[in-house]
């Protein structure tokens, strides 16, 4: 499997299939490779856009995506002699996105419906792993912070685009955003990743995020004689929900201070388990 094909994740789990409009079209298959005369014979999800690739002798002239409430979210025309087309599904620089849930994907030859499929589009992120970050320059800032790793669970694609905290030692790590100017500036508000195309996560995929602040700077009134916190790192989605994860750190070690910012040399973290799981 080529790297590029292993960016383009085939949309799974709870897909249905829509009756054909005409006849000739009873049974689309599964989305995916299908041995069959289905018009649209595979649908996978590229960066942030649907693409679908359709039989060698198609007659498919446009595609319309439905959105959950019924009406027209996208379409695009279909050249002639095409095997494959794209409908963008987000675009986080100009602030708009698909709705989650049910899509249906519509295929038109001449005005006339000749072939669909309906799918659900629903991304959903998953904090993986976190661990204190220990690279860049060894100042307290950095030394204070923590590399999250978060993966899209979904079966929609969706972008990052901030790390955030509740209960963090440092004030300013507690700042969350509610505008949403900074939903499409991600790469202001996180040091990792770099690159436009990293913030973006299709089904399957996961990335390293550092977020701006740093939620284990100290106050005057903090140590690091095995101090115990409990805070919440978040991961806020451009669509659908922000993912949360509830830990516990312990700061020890010898205090390290540089540029009126202080921290502990030594900081371990550990999840929190949920209500559930202390229960079984």
């Amino acid at each position: 499997m080529t790297e590029k094909r292993s960016r383009r994740q085939l949309l799974k789990g709870g897909i249905a299939v829509a009756t054909a409009g005409v006849a000739g079209c009873s049974s689309l298959g599964p989305v995916g490779n299908v041995a069959s005369t289905a018009t649209i014979q595979e649908t996978s999800i590229s960066g942030s856009a649907l693409a679908v690739e359709f039989k060698e002798d198609h007659d498919v002239t446009k595609l319309n995506l439905i959105g959950p409430s019924g009406s027209l979210f996208r379409s695009t025309e279909v050249a002639t002699g095409a095997t494959s087309a794209e409908l963008g599904l987000f675009d986080y620089r100009r602030g708009w996105h698909y709705t989650p849930g049910e899509h249906s994907l519509v295929a038109i030859s001449d005005d006339e419906e000749v072939a669909s499929k309906t799918f659900p589009l629903e991304p959903q992120l998953e904090i993986t792993e976190v661990q204190p970050y220990s690279g860049g320059r060894p100042t307290p800032s950095n030394r204070a912070n923590l590399l999250v790793t978060v993966e899209n669970t979904g079966t929609g694609p969706t972008w990052v685009y901030y790390v955030g905290y509740e209960d963090a030692l440092d004030r300013d790590a507690n700042h969350i955003p509610t505008n949403d100017y900074a939903k499409t500036v991600p790469l202001q508000n996180l040091e990792k990743p770099e690159s436009k195309e990293d913030v973006l996560l299709e089904p399957g995929v996961s990335s390293e995020l550092l977020g701006t602040d740093s939620p284990f700077l100290l106050a005057n009134e903090d140590h690091c004689d095995s101090y115990t916190v409990e805070l919440s790192v978040l991961v806020l989605s451009g669509i659908g929900t922000n993912a949360r994860e509830r830990l516990r750190a312990t700061l020890t070690g010898e205090q390290i201070s540089a540029n009126f910012a202080s921290t502990c040399s030594e900081i371990s973290v550990k999840p929190l388990k949920k209500p559930s799981e202390n229960n079984e």
